[in-house]
């Protein structure tokens, strides 16, 4: 890949053609490297005026993914990993030995005991995966389920349906006909930042839409709102990174 020094920082990056778009998009890979898309061939000033235009946006998101990358939070499954629940990294303890498979929360350590044919088994890891994904599943509808019954009550709304899901693009949704879908991946959120999510779909019962009117709502029961859209758009990343 082609390299190119924008304020003293060196960027990888390639160049995708897509003659269906109408206009060049820029894209920041995992890998970190830069993609630009664009319906026709580019010269290599007209890149260099891309970087140098996009350079504040492109050093932001850069740091940020550098920051990640440093974050041993949420980085693998195995037995002294840090996993993220509930806004507070636990530790990953996995003890083989077991009579039987159990995950047990205590107050810092998510502590996986197996037996001893599973830790001996050569697809260790993605049955550990599957455990602690189920777990964590589960802990998601159960809070989910009652905190949704909560804020339901306080907001004077009835919810048709709970469900929780695997969503790629969204922390939420709601249905105009009041049923209310859950990412379960913000299980791992701060428990403030829970509330406001369950607050944020509920008030979707009284406004249909993201007017000034459904912010007012949403204000109303849960102040910080603006705070805890920074903490999802901050660490968005940090949720999705396992599973």
């Amino acid at each position: 890949m082609p390299i190119i020094n924008i304020n003293g920082q060196n960027i990888t990056y390639t160049i995708r053609l897509d003659k269906r778009r109408k206009a060049i998009q820029i894209r920041i890979l995992p890998s970190a490297a830069v993609e630009i898309v664009t319906p026709g061939k580019l010269t290599q000033s007209e890149v260099k005026h891309i970087f140098t235009v996009k350079s504040k946006w492109l050093s932001k998101r850069l740091d940020k993914l550098a920051s990640l990358a440093e974050n041993p939070v949420n980085q693998q499954l195995e037995s002294g990993s840090q996993l993220l629940y509930k806004g507070e990294p636990h530790t990953l303890t996995i003890l083989p030995g077991s009579t039987k498979v159990e995950l047990v929360l205590l107050p810092s350590e998510l502590q996986l005991q197996l037996p001893q044919n599973y830790a001996d088994h050569q697809q260790v890891a993605a049955i550990v995966e599957q455990i602690v994904k189920a777990w964590l599943v589960d802990q998601a509808g159960n809070l989910f389920l009652d905190k949704t019954k909560q804020w339901a009550a306080v907001i004077g709304v009835r919810p048709a349906k709970i469900t929780i899901r695997d969503q790629k693009t969204r922390w939420g949704s709601c249905s105009s006909l009041g049923n209310i879908n859950y990412n379960w991946r913000v299980i791992m959120a701060p428990l403030w930042v829970t509330d406001y999510l369950v607050i944020h779909e509920l008030c979707h019962m009284l406004v249909p839409n993201h007017s000034a009117k459904f912010w007012e709502q949403v204000s109303r029961f849960s102040p910080n709102y603006q705070e805890c859209r920074k903490w999802l758009t901050d660490n968005g990343k940090l949720l999705s990174r396992l599973f």
